[in-house]
């Protein structure tokens, strides 16, 4: 219910001011019931609510957006952009560059780090010497004398070979009279993958790897049988 009161313009005089800066309405007032007061501030509060969540909301998208467009500029930068950071700028073109760029690597004249130390291995000599047909000169076919010292260098090599593990077990002579304990006892022997076989453990694993990983047939394991009869 609405009702407009012209008599009370000297409450409104006193409460907004009766000078020219004053609106239409504010000489008029407004009666409502306790209702309708209710329900207007239950709306206004509602919708001030909404209007901060939609606020918040955008906040947030504008945030998402920002960062999605900075990941799209770096990815852009990396997949197009020069590979060297430095650029050269108003500061840099006055900077005298060096007629030839520093070559790459170690500097010739400078230190050296050294070879690794492998005094552990085991070196076995080899002595290479001319054939008789080298050992003389080509042109007048006379011999060449020997001279002191030989020129010295060293290859890493690794050999792997088959080798027969002879495995000796010790005998034992019972001392004591006991029936359950034999005379002579010997020590256990060698575990294998099948009893009484010629073939090791190390045999057996080359075989598997060449057969399920490298993909060989077991060429090895058949000429040991052969040769083992």
């Amino acid at each position: 219910m609405q009702s407009t009161h012209p008599h009370v313009n000297s409450i409104s005089d006193l409460a907004t001011g009766n000078g020219n800066d004053a609106t239409p309405f504010s000489q008029q007032s407004v009666v409502l019931t306790k209702q309708a007061y209710i329900e207007l501030t239950w709306k206004a509060n509602y919708w001030q609510a909404q209007h901060a969540q939609s606020v918040e909301r955008e906040a947030a998208l504008t945030a998402k957006v920002a960062s999605l467009e900075a990941t799209v500029r770096d990815l852009t930068q990396r997949l197009y952009g020069t590979k060297s950071e430095k650029s050269s700028g108003p500061d840099d073109a006055d900077d005298p560059k060096p007629s030839r760029a520093r070559p790459r690597g170690q500097q010739p004249g400078s230190k050296g780090h050294g070879r690794s130390e492998r005094s552990a291995l085991l070196v076995v000599p080899e002595v290479h010497a001319l054939s008789p047909a080298q050992s003389c000169c080509p042109a007048c076919g006379k011999a060449f004398a020997p001279f002191p010292g030989a020129e010295e260098s060293t290859i890493i090599e690794v050999q792997v070979q088959a080798h027969l593990r002879r495995i000796q077990r010790q005998r034992y002579q019972k001392t004591c009279r006991c029936p359950q304990v034999a005379g002579l006892v010997t020590a256990p022997p060698a575990p294998r993958v099948i009893p009484k076989s010629p073939l090791g453990v190390s045999l057996w694993t080359t075989v598997l790897l060449d057969k399920y990983l490298y993909g060989r047939p077991p060429y090895r394991l058949c000429e040991q049988r052969k040769h083992h009869g």
